[in-house]
């Protein structure tokens, strides 16, 4: 049988009901309703709802088909007038079936004074007296210390509950996936240390500080305006793809003490952020290498790390946004952050459906990311459904308030950067004092070769008879224009340096005496 999409809203006297059935058969339609208990029945469709409010079917219940859409629509009373339904968009809860209530007989123990004062006067002659053979009994605390390889095998995925499930896989197969090594014999508390040794084996100083210097590129995805900056929580709805997905996931119930819930919520905020990051660098729009992005730069994905404090988890994810996408930068890297505390504010509903989108980019991964499917997000979103709003905002408030400094990340950035700015300038002054040397040179040139004021000189017809010798050892110099002159003076191959310098020095000076008289050289 086949589960159809369904939605549920709700005013203060009754509950609307919307089933998307487009191959059912109409006439076969069944609908039954009793208190929390809704069925639907049309071949090949079954809904069998958990509603978390009592329901009556009377006079004011109506429901209509549309065939266009393929859809039921249905309406039916609430028992008690102005009672709010929680979580009716919560689609897996809605599904799983009601808790079956198991009656404890109360026994009431009656105690007998007799014998409860023979045990307390043996047990003070116990502790007064010690035998022979029980003094060397004395109370012995082993220090625990867990092994490098453990014979109990390693436990990952939800709530660290899972283990041996990758033992089939070969090594080269998982590389692509996760960064942890035989994550079925690498022990939970070298976990930790392992990923840091990674992430400072691969942190990159010329790619920081290329970006660092230069960060006009970053600028775009820095302030590029997000979904989440815009959304308010009373808009936020599933697509058909989400409701597709929930509808279809298992209906679990998970036993967790307070330690477990501590950290699968701490590695919640860690996947928010590779979510976070892909969206902010891709602006919106996802690419092939979007789910690489985000298994990537959450450690529990990649590390199968779990957490305990929530720093640890900020320091985590900047350490890795600063270490293995294609862009590196602080400020980006900071803003990331915004985007997580933002999306935890907008509540529950959002955060499923950003692990709804996580689901459907690994699911269409070109590498096996599907398995981090079956070990995290599906029981993610199963958890997410049944756990309170209230989880949710007091995780919000938590992280609004931590902070996280250069100095805390490990890479030395501070001083990484003064070294940086320090080059930078260096060489910006040199560039710049070499650039300014180089034109004056030209300017100098300029002013040497084309900028003297030279007017032609020639000799009279009456002169070239008489001085021939004369005429054949110069040549004449024009200029058109004392200002613009744009021709060198010519002069005879047979002239020495010194009389070159001394006729122009002579010419000049008779020219500037007088522009329109001739000079004669002798």
């Amino acid at each position: 049988m086949l589960i159809p999409r369904f939605e549920l809203t709700q005013s203060d006297e009754e509950v609307f009901i919307v089933l998307h059935a487009p191959y059912a058969n109409i006439k076969d339609t069944e609908v039954h309703v009793e208190g929390n208990d809704f069925r639907f029945y049309s071949s090949p469709y079954y809904l069998r709802l958990n509603l978390p409010g009592e329901i009556v079917e009377n006079d004011a219940s109506a429901g209509t088909y549309d065939c266009e859409k393929g859809a039921f629509s249905m309406r039916f009373s609430k028992v008690n007038k102005g009672e709010h339904f929680e979580n009716l968009d919560m689609i897996s809860s809605l599904l799983q079936p009601p808790k079956k209530k198991t009656n404890i007989p109360n026994i009431e123990v009656i105690s007998n004074p007799a014998a409860d004062s023979e045990i307390d006067k043996g047990e003070k002659e116990d502790e007064g007296q010690i035998s022979e053979s029980d003094e060397w009994f004395i109370p012995q605390n082993v220090t625990e210390k867990e092994p490098l390889i453990s014979l109990e095998h390693p436990q990952y995925g939800f709530g660290n509950k899972i283990s041996r499930a990758l033992d089939a896989f070969e090594e080269p197969w998982l590389a692509e996936i996760i960064d942890l090594p035989q994550p079925d014999k690498t022990p939970v508390s070298l976990r930790k240390s392992l990923r840091e040794k990674h992430e400072t084996k691969s942190f990159n100083d010329t790619h920081y500080v290329a970006e660092y210097l230069e960060p006009e590129q970053i600028n775009e995805y820095i302030n590029f305006e997000a979904e989440w900056d815009k959304l308010k929580s009373e808009e936020i709805a599933f697509s058909e793809e989400d409701v597709d997905l929930l509808k279809e996931l298992p209906n679990k119930e998970y036993l967790l003490n307070d330690k477990e819930i501590r950290s699968i919520t701490l590695g919640l905020v860690d996947i928010l952020f590779g979510s976070c990051y892909n969206y902010r660098t891709t602006l919106g729009e996802n690419t092939v290498e979007s789910g690489w992005t985000i298994a990537k730069l959450s450690s529990t994905l990649s590390w199968f790390q779990c957490f305990e404090e929530p720093k640890e988890v900020l320091i985590a994810c900047l350490r890795r946004s600063l270490c293995f996408p294609l862009f590196r930068n602080w400020n980006l890297s900071m803003k990331v952050i915004e985007d997580v505390k933002e999306v935890l504010k907008l509540g529950k509903k959002y955060i499923i459906k950003r692990f709804c989108e996580i689901h459907s980019l690994f699911n269409k991964s070109c590498e096996p990311r599907y398995v981090l499917n079956q070990l995290y997000i599906k029981d993610y979103l199963v958890w997410m459904q049944q756990s309170p709003v209230s989880l949710f905002e007091t995780l919000a408030k938590e992280f609004d308030e931590i902070s996280v400094t250069k100095e805390e990340i490990g890479f030395n950035l501070i001083e990484l950067e003064a070294s940086a700015y320090d080059v930078y300038v260096k060489d910006y002054v040199i560039e710049n004092t070499a650039t300014e040397s180089a034109d004056l040179l030209k300017k100098f040139s300029k002013l040497t070769t084309t900028e003297k004021p030279i007017l032609s000189v020639t000799s009279s017809s009456s002169d070239t008879d008489s001085d021939s010798d004369s005429t054949s050892n110069t040549s004449s110099c024009s200029s058109s224009d004392t200002n613009e002159s744009k021709k060198s003076s010519k002069e005879s191959d047979h002239t020495s340096d010194s009389r070159k310098s001394n006729y122009g020095s002579s010419s000049s000076k008779s020219l500037d005496s007088d522009d329109d008289s001739e000079t004669n050289p002798e």
